[in-house]
C-alpha cells in the first residue's frame, strides 16, 4: 500500500468514515455495526459495476452508478469525489452526444432532399456521412431506407462504368465501402477504377478534364440544393478555379516519368518478389496481376488520343487476344521454374506488344508492375528511376516542405494523414482529413503521391499555394512558405512564457500531459528530459497522447516503451512463411521504467510506431488506452535494389506483433486491426476539428513582457481544451479516479 494510502486509511480509522474499499477495512470500522455494514457492501457493489460501465464506455450510467454510491456513503468521501468527476464528465458527455446526434440528423435530412431533387447518385455520399455519425452503425446500415439507398447506387454505378464515367465511380464506390468495410468487392472495385483514373490522368491528362468538369458542374447542382442561402461550396466554386487545360494544367509527362524503366528491372524485381515477401503468393498470381494491368491500359477509353493503335479495334482486339492467352498459360503455370516463367511471359508479351499495339515498352513494364505487386499490398511497389532523386531526399534528410503527411485515397484524392507541428502547414491550421484538391492553383485530383510530393516540396524560403477542401466541403486557397522541417516531438500541456513547457493539466491532482508527435531519433532524450521534468514538479500520473501522431523511427518507439515497462516483449517482427528475413524480437531491457500511472490517448490516426507503443503498454498493462482504434499500419517494407541500383522494390517482408501475439496491420478485407482502446470515446469529424483547434491555441508561444508575464490576448480568448475534448477529459477522469483509491 502507498504511503498516501495508508495515511487516508488510519485518517478514516480516526473518523469512522465509510468508503469502498474493501471487506477488509470496512469491517475493521464498523465492526458493531452490522446496519452501516450491509450498507458498505451496497457502496462496493455500486461503485464495483460503475467501474465495469466504464471500460465500456456507459458513461451515464456511471455517473448514475456513483452518484448512488455517493448518496450512501458519508459526505466528504472519496465516492463522493469520484461521482463529482464522473457527474462533470457525463455533463460532457452528454452535450458531445446532442451535438452527434444533430450532425446525424442534418445528414440524414440531405439525403431525403437529394432523392426528393433526383439527385439519388449523391445520396449516398450523405448516407455515408451520417453513418460516420450514427450512434449504432450496423443499425443505421440495416435500416430498409438506407438498404434501397445502397441497392440504388450499386445500379447507378454499373451504369456508370458501363459510360467509363470513372470519377462519378470512384465517388460511389468510395461510399459503399465505408457503408460495408468487409465487402472485398467495394475494394477491389475501387481498386480497379482508381487504376482507369490514373491512367487516364497520366497518359491522356486532357480526358480526365473532361471527366471532372462533368463531376464539379454536378457537384455544384448538390451545394446550391443543400446550402441554398450560401455562397457554393464545391472546390471550384468557393476557391478561384483551378486550371485545368493548355499550358497552365497539371500535367505529368509520361515521358518524363518512365524515363530509364527497362524490363529486365521488372525481371529482376518479381524474382526479389517471390524470394522475399512476407506470405506465401504465387508466381501465377502476379503474372496474371500484371497482364490484367496491361489489359486495363488497352481497354480504358481516351488513350487512343495519346496512343493511336489503341483506335484501332482490329489491332487492339489482337491485342487482347495475346492477353488472354498469356493469362490463361500463366494460370496453368506449375510453378516449377519460376525464373523461366517470368523470362517467358514477359518475352512474350514484349512481342505481343511489338506485333500489334506498339507502344513503347516501357509503358507496358509500368503497368505490368503496377498490376503485378497491386496484388500484394498498396505499400509494396516500384521505385523507378524518375523516383530516385525524391528517395533519395527522403532517405538523407536533405528536403524541406510545409510539414504534412498524406496518403492517396481510394478514389484518388490527395488527403492529409496528419500536419507535422510547429510546420507551415501546422500554423495556417490544415487539418487532418482534409483534401488537397489543388497545388499552385492546378487540379490535383488523381496525381500520384510521388507527383504531388515533387510539386509540395521545394527549397525553403519559396512559396507554394494549396487549394485545401474541409470535410464539411468547403474549400479555401493557403499560401505556404516552405522551410526545413525540424520539429521537437515531445510537447506538454501549455507553452511557458518566453519559450518551454508547462507540462501540468491538472494541479490539484498532479496530472501532467504529454503529446509526441511524431517518432524521431530524438524522441527518447526528448521524453527522458521530460520525465525528468516531472519527477522534478512530483507529478502523480500522466496522460501520453498520440493521436495523430502517423509514426516514425522504430527504434524511438522502442526507447519510448521501455521508459515505461521494465521487462518483457515490446514488439516483434516475422513474415509468415520461411524467406531469408528472420523474425526479430525487442524485449524491455529493465533500466528505470518509470511506474507512474498512465493513460495513452488514440485515434484513427495514430499508426505504426504509435500503434507499437499503445499496443505495447495496453499488453504488458501498464496503461489504459482511451479514445478510437487505432489506423492498422504494421507491415515492415525493405528495398531491394534493381540493376545497379538504378531503380527498386519496396516490398512488404514481414508484419509488427504486440506482445499478446496480435498483428495490427489492416489487410484489405479484415475486420479487426490496430488497437482498440481500453475505454471508447469515440467523436465526430467536426468535433475533432473542434478539439484540434482548441489544442493549437494552447501551443502559441507568446514572448514575455519585461515583467515576465504574457499580454492579454487580443482576441476572443480560445476554447478551454478540456471542455470540448471529451477523450482528453476521459483520461483525466480516469488518472483522477485512479489516484483516489478507484480500481478500474
Amino acid at each position: 500500500m502507498s504511503s498516501w494510502l495508508k495515511r487516508w486509511t488510519l485518517a478514516l480509522a480516526v473518523m469512522g468514515g465509510v468508503v469502498g474499499f474493501g471487506a477488509s477495512l470496512t469491517r475493521t470500522v464498523h465492526a458493531a455495526a452490522p446496519a452501516a455494514e450491509s450498507q458498505v457492501a451496497t457502496v462496493d457493489d455500486l461503485t464495483s459495476e460503475a467501474f465495469k460501465a466504464l471500460r465500456q464506455s456507459q458513461f451515464d450510467r456511471v455517473n448514475e452508478l456513483l452518484s448512488k454510491a455517493a448518496t450512501l456513503a458519508n459526505n466528504g468521501s472519496v465516492v463522493s469525489r469520484w461521482a463529482s468527476w464522473t457527474n462533470q464528465f457525463d455533463t460532457q458527455w452528454q452535450g458531445t452526444q446532442s451535438e452527434r446526434r444533430q450532425q446525424y440528423e442534418k445528414f440524414v435530412a440531405d439525403v431525403h432532399k437529394l432523392q426528393a431533387a433526383g439527385k439519388e447518385s449523391y445520396a449516398i455520399d450523405y448516407v455515408r456521412d451520417a453513418y460516420v455519425r450514427a450512434d449504432d452503425k450496423k443499425a443505421f446500415r440495416d435500416q430498409p431506407w438506407v438498404d434501397q439507398i445502397v441497392k440504388n447506387s450499386v445500379a447507378q454505378v454499373e451504369t456508370c462504368e458501363a459510360k467509363e464515367q470513372w470519377l462519378k465511380c470512384l465517388r460511389i464506390y468510395s461510399a459503399l465501402g465505408s457503408l460495408e468495410p468487409a465487402n472485398p468487392q467495394w475494394k477491389d472495385k475501387l481498386k480497379l477504377t482508381l487504376r482507369h483514373v490514373r491512367l487516364i490522368a497520366l497518359y491522356a491528362p486532357d480526358e480526365l478534364k473532361v471527366l471532372r468538369e462533368a463531376e464539379s458542374k454536378d457537384e455544384d447542382g448538390v451545394d446550391a440544393l443543400l446550402h441554398p442561402t450560401t455562397q457554393p461550396t464545391t472546390a471550384l466554386s468557393a476557391t478561384k478555379p483551378l486550371k485545368d487545360d493548355g499550358e497552365d494544367n497539371f500535367k505529368v509527362d509520361w515521358h518524363d516519368q518512365l524515363k530509364g524503366i527497362r524490363m529486365e528491372m521488372l525481371s529482376d524485381a518479381l524474382e526479389d518478389a517471390r524470394e522475399n515477401y512476407y506470405r506465401d503468393v504465387a508466381l501465377k498470381d502476379m503474372l496474371t496481376g500484371g497482364l490484367s494491368g496491361v489489359k486495363a491500359l488497352a481497354t480504358t477509353a481516351g488513350l487512343e488520343k495519346t496512343f493511336p493503335k489503341l483506335g484501332d479495334e482490329e489491332t487492339r482486339h489482337e491485342f487482347l487476344a495475346k492477353l488472354e492467352d498469356l493469362s490463361s498459360k500463366a494460370k496453368d503455370s506449375l510453378g516449377t521454374n519460376e525464373s523461366t516463367d517470368i523470362r517467358r511471359t514477359l518475352s512474350q508479351l514484349r512481342a505481343a506488344n511489338t506485333d500489334t499495339i506498339d507502344l513503347p515498352e516501357e509503358i507496358i513494364v509500368n503497368e505490368f508492375a503496377d498490376g503485378a505487386f497491386g496484388v500484394l499490398d498498396p505499400f509494396s511497389s516500384m521505385i523507378w528511376p524518375s523516383d530516385m532523386e525524391e528517395f533519395n531526399k527522403a532517405t538523407q534528410g536533405e528536403f524541406s516542405g510545409v510539414g504534412i503527411q498524406i496518403q492517396s485515397d481510394p478514389d484518388g484524392s490527395l488527403k492529409v494523414v496528419s500536419p507535422l507541428e510547429d510546420s507551415p502547414a501546422y500554423h495556417a491550421r490544415i487539418k487532418a482529413g482534409d483534401v488537397i484538391i489543388g497545388i499552385n492553383g492546378k487540379n490535383a485530383k488523381g496525381i500520384s503521391i510521388t507527383q504531388a510530393v515533387k510539386n509540395i516540396t521545394g527549397p525553403a524560403g519559396t512559396s507554394v499555394t494549396l487549394t485545401v477542401r474541409s470535410p464539411d466541403n468547403t474549400s479555401r486557397e493557403v499560401p505556404l512558405i516552405r522551410e526545413t522541417i525540424k520539429v521537437p516531438s515531445i510537447k506538454g500541456w501549455s507553452h511557458k512564457p518566453g519559450g518551454g513547457w508547462d507540462y501540468i493539466v491538472d494541479p490539484e491532482q498532479h496530472i501532467a500531459y504529454i503529446r509526441l508527435t511524431q517518432f524521431t531519433k530524438t524522441t527518447g532524450e526528448e521524453l527522458n528530459k521530460a520525465m525528468d521534468d516531472l519527477q522534478a514538479q512530483h507529478v502523480n500520473a500522466l496522460i501520453l497522447d498520440l493521436r495523430y501522431n502517423p509514426g516514425g523511427l522504430l527504434t524511438a518507439a522502442i526507447e519510448v516503451c521501455e521508459k515505461f515497462v521494465d521487462k518483457g516483449v515490446i514488439v516483434s517482427t516475422h513474415p509468415d512463411r520461411d524467406t531469408p528475413n528472420r523474425p526479430t524480437m525487442a524485449k524491455a531491457n529493465g533500466s528505470g521504467a518509470s511506474n507512474i500511472p498512465l493513460v495513452v490517448l488514440v485515434n484513427q490516426y495514430s499508426a505504426s510506431a504509435s500503434e507499437i507503443v499503445s499496443g505495447c503498454l495496453k499488453d504488458n498493462k501498464r496503461a489504459l488506452i482511451v479514445g478510437e482504434r487505432t489506423f492498422g499500419k504494421g507491415s515492415v517494407q525493405m528495398l531491394f535494389p534493381l540493376v545497379d541500383r538504378e531503380a527498386f522494390l519496396k516490398l512488404t517482408t514481414s508484419h509488427y506483433y504486440l506482445p499478446s501475439g496480435r498483428c495490427i496491420h489492416r489487410e484489405e478485407n479484415s475486420t479487426e486491426w490496430g488497437v482498440d482502446p481500453d475505454v471508447s470515446v469515440e467523436v465526430t469529424p467536426e468535433q475533432m476539428r473542434t478539439a484540434s483547434d482548441a489544442r493549437q491555441e494552447l501551443d502559441v508561444l507568446h514572448d514575455a513582457n519585461e515583467n515576465g508575464e504574457v499580454p492579454a490576448p487580443t482576441t476572443q480568448a480560445a476554447k478551454d481544451p478540456l471542455t470540448v475534448d471529451p477523450q482528453l477529459s476521459a483520461a483525466l477522469l480516469l488518472l483522477r479516479l485512479q489516484l483516489n483509491g478507484a480500481q478500474i
